[in-house]
């Protein structure tokens, strides 16, 4: 639940603070992360996730400049009960046990009519890191639990009607990271936990008529908590810090669609978001707790957008599109300012277009072209200094983007996709830690962003899938805070120039009842700095992943071995760890040892 999201290098900081995010987060049709981190919920029962690269201004607004990721639940089928069980379990090498449980289940309440289904989970991520000053032993470990629901409704004459909801809560014993990348040790003088949870809830309603016309509406409401607290013992002898946030996120959308017999389509809608984000910050001392101060924003923001594709001839297409939106955020500090040189409200209106061509080369290749926008909020933040306050303006990014693509339109063959991308970011707003540990958000300048981006999805021959994906970029960051760093470290954070994935599977099929699951992964994730700014121009990244995996099904059960980290690499995932650490510039989050698991599962 303290992850950021990025997508095409589009990454503004390593740190959560007041920002929105740049990749918007869905779960079906309703937004469930607005700003700060991810929540992390878990993928149980998830059937689909769909990631649309960005700028994504014109259909989904602020805070998709870098794209959107949409997780799609599994439906809930109103013609037949069922469910599924499922156990897993893990070895860490030098490390604890793991395991987790889930269960679905599907009721039909009313045959064709009305149905329900449940998740629930629970899992325990096993520790791997000890703590040489006080001798604990595993002191990592995460405890995740949660529970999703959805009631389905088949109103009749083409109406349907979903309600659904759910929680989740992430509990973490300790802090995940070291003070070097050989040896799975802490030296930190107490611990150092963190959790959070959120709770949701949605209401959909849609209507299809045999036309092609679909009306669909969605609202949700979100609301989360999350803590954190930090040895802060260098600066005087039991010292700890604790950051406290809270979210509250309310969205609806309405809108209208159809897909033409020509084969071209239209949407038009609207959309209201309303977000209240708070940040608290204490330090506690001997004498007791002492509060530092935070900052509240509350977002709220109104819009109407539009888009058509239509064919212009037999091979080429057009899309045109855009979006309006007039947003206000308002910010107040927790405690009084040392200075009042800040603005509580700010209004901004925003007009984003969007253009598209795809022209059909035969041989079922595909060209195509698009410009695309979007935009941040501004907001209030906690500024440089003690007890200060200032605010942080709105960002923007255009795009634009070429590039073919090919489609497999039988069982075997090839999908493949290259493009090249250009970006201008303006004003990027990022969240910060300064030298005195403290977080601070401000505007650190503009980039220019290349990228080029290929997949291959290959299957030769029945049995044999292989996959590939390669993503190489180029970023340069002007400004004042780029100025402080090496002339070669003025780079967004996060965004290593070169990774790459490759897959392999093979499906072999024993008698027709088994059929046996074979598949290799290698990964590399290439270097990349922690932030801008000579305190944050710290290395990361660099190194290579590779699993091993073996799956067995037989009707209605499955069994699945995987060996993950197979050469027990000792990559550093994220060079922070403890705000008042920084300066040392050795701290690194490990990524999990070798690890042998084992997972059963039977469908019911």
């Amino acid at each position: 639940g303290r992850n950021k999201l990025f997508i095409r290098g589009i990454a503004d900081s390593s740190f959560n603070g007041a920002t929105e995010s740049t990749a918007s987060l869905y779960l079906d049709d309703v937004q469930i992360a607005f700003a700060g981190p991810d929540p992390g919920l878990k993928l149980y029962d998830i059937g689909e996730v769909e990631i649309a690269e960005g700028p994504q201004g014109a259909l989904h607004g602020s805070g998709a400049i870098g794209g959107i990721i949409r997780l799609t639940s599994n439906p809930v089928s109103l013609d037949r009960d069922g469910g599924r069980l499922e156990w897993g379990g893990g070895l860490t090498q030098g490390g604890s046990p793991s395991t987790d449980v889930a269960a679905v289940a599907n009721k039909v309440l009313v045959p064709g009519t009305l149905g329900v289904r449940l998740v629930g989970y629970h899992g325990v991520d096993g520790g791997y890191i000890d703590n040489v000053r006080t001798h604990a032993r595993d002191i990592n470990r995460v405890l995740t639990g949660g529970l999703r629901g959805t009631l389905r409704w088949e109103v009749g004459d083409g109406w349907h009607a979903e309600v659904g909801g759910g929680s989740q809560s992430i509990v973490a014993r300790d802090a995940q990271y070291v003070m070097s990348e050989d040896v799975l040790a802490s030296r930190a003088a107490m611990p150092q936990p963190s959790w959070s949870d959120m709770a949701f809830g949605r209401l959909l309603l849609s209507k299809n008529w045999a036309s092609g016309l679909q009306f669909v509406s969605a609202t949700g409401y979100v609301h989360g908590t999350s803590f954190e607290q930090f040895d802060a013992s260098t600066l005087g002898a039991q010292l700890s810090y604790q950051l406290a946030g809270s979210k509250t996120l309310f969205s609806h959308e309405s809108r209208l669609s159809r897909r033409l017999p020509g084969g071209g389509s239209w949407v038009i809608g609207l959309n209201v978001v309303s977000d209240q984000s708070v940040m608290g910050r204490s330090l506690t001392v001997r004498q007791g707790v002492r509060p530092v101060i935070g900052v509240t924003n509350v977002t709220r923001s109104g819009a109407i957008f539009a888009e058509a594709t239509h064919p212009l001839t037999h091979r080429l297409w057009l899309t045109l599109g855009g979006r309006v939106t007039a947003a206000r955020v308002d910010g107040e500090p927790s405690i009084r300012p040392r200075s009042s040189n800040f603005v509580r409200g700010r209004s901004t209106v925003r007009v984003d277009p969007t253009l598209g061509v795809s022209w059909l080369l035969g041989g079922n290749w595909t060209l195509f072209g698009r410009y695309q926008s979007g935009f941040r909020t501004g907001g209030l933040a906690v500024a440089a200094g003690i007890g200060r306050v200032a605010n942080f303006e709105s960002d923007s990014i255009q795009m634009t983007e070429v590039g073919l693509r090919h489609l497999r339109r039988t069982d075997t063959g090839l999908s493949a996709s290259l493009s090249l991308s250009r970006a201008k970011w303006t004003a990027i707003q990022a969240d910060l830690i300064n030298r005195g540990g403290q977080p601070v958000t401000s505007n650190i300048g503009d980039a220019r962003i290349s990228a080029l981006e290929g997949w291959a999805d290959w299957v030769p021959q029945r049995n044999w899938h292989l996959t590939g994906a390669l993503f190489m970029t180029d970023n340069e960051v002007l400004g004042r805070t780029a100025a402080l760093s090496r002339a070669n470290n003025r780079r967004l954070p996060e965004t290593p120039s070169v990774s790459a994935r490759l897959d392999v599977v093979r499906d072999i099929p024993i008698g027709t009842q088994w059929l046996l699951s074979a598949k290799a992964e290698a990964a590399f994730v290439g270097p990349s700095v922690l932030g801008v700014g000579d305190m944050l121009d710290v290395r990361q990244g660099g190194y290579g992943l590779a699993d091993l995996g073996l799956t067995a099904r037989h009707g209605r059960y499955t069994l699945a071995a995987t060996l993950d980290n197979l050469l027990d690499e000792r990559g550093n995932r994220f060079a922070y760890g403890n705000p008042f650490l920084l300066g040392r510039r050795n701290v690194s989050t490990p990524v999990r040892p070798r690890t042998f698991a084992l997972r059963f599962s039977a469908e019911f």
